[in-house]
């Protein structure tokens, strides 16, 4: 009898199953080697896990479901190699196998699925089937997992099953669409010639730059990140001022880092899409945009993703679900991306992971990581630099003081500075003054805030805490000046094109020294390149007022100190629940004791968390301990660093680009692509769930493909605005 492992797209039994047993174990084996090279004990789980995944498609039913009859009893297919796997004392293995279609369960669930009554004999009824058709399958071995604590057996199990699951989804992808199949753009082949585009970027746009002291440091802080990147691999941070140019010196060191040791890729983290949009951009134009186009470089972030969390055995779609692995040697991402994976269960969202190893991963603005969360990602951070052998960077202004102390007992150690000097880097690149609230002074009505913005006849940035505040300041600013094009508006109520053309409109006016009042949400303070001469600040936590201060005379053309920021409390304003409330108490609770922070110092910042830390559990999900229990779909559901579920909704409702949208709507009904999904991505907001019944919308499918599409009113200024109160989102 001949056994498949699945069909094809006409419904015919596919692809000895044998074939793909072999396959996925020759992948996966290799992926194991190339993360962990020199631990032929993880190989070996990889290859072994890999055999035995589909050991139950072994059984009559599931090929008499395959051939289109009557199933009659439940095919249980991945039950029988996770019974195997842990009557050969290899637990890693079965919770694998047991999660590769659906997620990897708990101990409980995990018994549950390899002792089902009256189904316990399983793998033992198919074995010789198995074996008579695979021969390999005879050669495995019972072995123990090497012993290790709670949270070693949770992290090499995490890296086992991603490489199980990436080698399954391939090897069924290429059996389904051999089409499917590429070879991969290799960073060992290109990263001589990117290291040398981007030095050659980096010195065309410092020349670009008129103050002399900000070039200097500049030059500093990239010679210091390519004196170190020779370093041994390990735990880094870069502490630089903003306008310091850290990000394009840290993969500067990424580069040359990765050259010197081998390592395969870089993983640049940010934590806001607004950061994402322009420093892609940045690195695309570094290493030449001919590279980035061929596969060089990958953007993967939340809109950027369609179709279900778990996946089913349709592969419809199998060359562009290759992008999920983030085999590519630049990978730009965000922090929900990324540390979610590695506390996730799914196939989908960990087959990436085993790709981590053996990377350079720069963390940028890490300190905007949720404080309650501290304790179980420094954790993970910890764990995983050491088992995945790649090197990780902390990137910022304001260090969030991840090292171990008494206040976070689980934290960072032999953490290496790259700056050289840090606090003697960010006094020479002072460039502001800051103006602190007196104690007692009246806090500002949104119309004063306005009349604050045009006082001085110049051009200013006003950020504020909530998207209701930013509607409510610019709709007051509108009202002083009159609908003329010298106000602009920016938050997330945008979609990611709309901020483009606004970022790049100031930016433009800035230049050419015209008009420009801009009033934002907190997204324009991390990492986003604009250069206002004053910048007005809501209260809120002194991190945060760091970066806004970075939006200030970044390039230094007024001088030393010659830009002017504002801290102002407001009257009418609320605060987002929560960690932000928590860190705007603190700030304000230092200025009441006649504290006034010197935003230059990075030293300041250490207290500053260490209070916060104090103040949180950093660890309030209790995530830890359940990773200590095997307990891998409660991890998954409680780590969230955005603590409600959104839905990307494309704003068809934005008139100006509608017949645009629609055509974009119309090609991917034509061929739905995930590379047609993305092209709608600058058109789509993500909104709260509990938001979204403010707006009509529906839902369009293809193939498996969803795509929820708004028609509500999209404010020219504003964005996607409630029907009802033509009021900007409040969330």
């Amino acid at each position: 009898m001949a056994y498949f492992a699945r069909t094809d797209a006409a419904g015919r039994p596919c692809q000895p199953l044998a074939d793909h047993l072999r396959g996925v174990a020759a992948l996966a084996e290799r992926f194991a080697a190339e993360a962990r090279p020199g631990d032929a004990a993880f190989a070996e789980s990889a290859r072994v896990a890999s055999l035995l995944h589909d050991l139950g498609k072994y059984r009559p039913e599931f090929q008499q479901l395959l051939a289109g009859r009557p199933r009659g009893e439940a095919t249980r297919h991945k039950q029988a190699g996770a019974a195997r796997a842990s009557a050969l004392k290899r637990t890693d293995a079965a919770f694998a196998i047991g999660g590769h279609h659906g997620g990897m369960p708990d101990k409980e669930r995990l018994r549950e699925l390899i002792e089902q009554p009256g189904d316990r004999d399983i793998a033992d009824k198919v074995w010789p089937i198995a074996v008579a058709d695979c021969p390999e399958i005879a050669s495995i071995q019972a072995s123990a997992p090497p012993v290790e604590d709670a949270l070693g057996f949770d992290i090499r199990t995490r890296l086992l099953f991603s490489c199980l699951v990436d080698a399954d989804w391939l090897n069924s992808a290429s059996a389904v669409d051999p089409g499917a199949e590429r070879d991969p753009v290799r960073f060992a082949d290109h990263a001589e010639r990117w290291l040398a585009g981007l030095l050659s970027f980096v010195r065309t746009r410092a020349a670009s730059c008129e103050d002399a002291d900000v070039r200097a440091c500049r030059g500093e802080v990239l010679d210091a990140c390519l004196g170190r990147a020779t370093d041994p691999p390990g735990m880094f941070s870069l502490t630089v001022p903003t306008g310091g140019g850290k990000t394009l010196s840290a993969m500067a060191f990424a580069l040359k880092h990765a050259i010197a040791h081998g390592l395969r890729r870089i993983i640049y983290v940010a934590p806001y899409l607004s950061i994402i949009e322009q420093n892609a951009g940045a690195i695309r134009a570094a290493i030449g945009e001919a590279d980035a186009a061929s596969g060089a470089v990958l953007e993967h972030h939340s809109l950027s993703e369609s179709g279900d969390e778990h996946e089913t055995d349709s592969f419809s779609s199998a060359r562009d679900r290759l992008s999920e692995n983030w085999d590519a040697p630049v990978v730009i991402t965000t922090s929900v991306q990324f540390f979610e994976s590695l506390f996730a269960n799914s196939p989908r969202r960990c087959r990436k992971v085993h790709n981590i190893a053996r990377s350079v991963v720069i963390l940028d603005e890490c300190q905007s990581l949720p404080r309650d969360l501290v304790a179980p990602t420094v954790e993970m951070l910890r764990a995983v630099q050491p088992y995945f052998c790649a090197t990780l960077v902390l990137c910022t202004a304001t260090q969030p003081a991840w090292e171990k102390s008494d206040a976070l007992p689980c934290g960072l150690e032999s953490v290496r500075e790259i700056a050289p000097d840090p606090a003697a880097l960010a006094n020479r690149l002072r460039r502001v003054r800051v103006a602190w609230p007196p104690r007692g002074a009246p806090a500002w009505t949104w119309e004063e805030t306005a009349e604050r913005m045009t006082a001085d006849g110049e051009s200013a940035l006003c950020i504020v805490n909530t998207k209701a505040a930013a509607c409510a300041v610019f709709l007051a600013l509108r009202d002083r000046r009159g609908r003329d094009d010298g106000a602009f508006h920016l938050s997330t109520s945008m979609c990611p094109e709309h901020r483009r053309r606004v970022l790049a409109e100031c930016s433009r006016r800035l230049q050419e020294r015209r008009p420009c009042l801009l009033v934002s949400t907190q997204l324009i303070e991390a990492g986003v390149d604009i250069d206002f001469p004053l910048v007005l600040r809501e209260l809120g936590p002194l991190d945060s007022i760091v970066q806004a201060a970075g939006r200030c005379n970044r390039e230094g053309r007024l001088g030393r100190e010659g830009g002017r920021v504002v801290v102002f409390r407001s009257a009418e304003g609320g605060l987002p629940p929560g960690q932000y409330t928590l860190a705007t108490g603190t700030t304000g609770q230092w200025l009441e004791t006649g504290k006034t922070p010197d935003i230059a110092d990075p030293e300041m910042m250490r207290p500053y968390f260490t209070t916060l830390y104090y103040k949180s559990s950093g660890d309030s999900e209790e995530i830890t301990p359940l990773r200590k229990s095997v307990n891998f779909p409660e991890v998954a559901r409680r780590y969230r660093l955005i603590d409600e579920e959104t839905v990307s909704v494309v704003a068809l409702g934005w008139e100006e680009e509608r017949a645009r949208i629609e055509g974009l709507l119309d090609a991917l009904a034509r061929s739905p692509t995930r590379s047609a999904f993305r092209s709608l991505a600058p058109y789509s907001v993500n909104l709260y769930r509990r938001d979204s019944e403010a707006f009509g919308h529906c839902v369009r499918s293809w193939s498996g493909t969803q795509v929820t599409v708004c028609d509500s009113r999209y404010d020219a200024s504003l964005g996607l605005v409630k029907p009802a109160t033509g009021e900007a989102l409040l969330a």
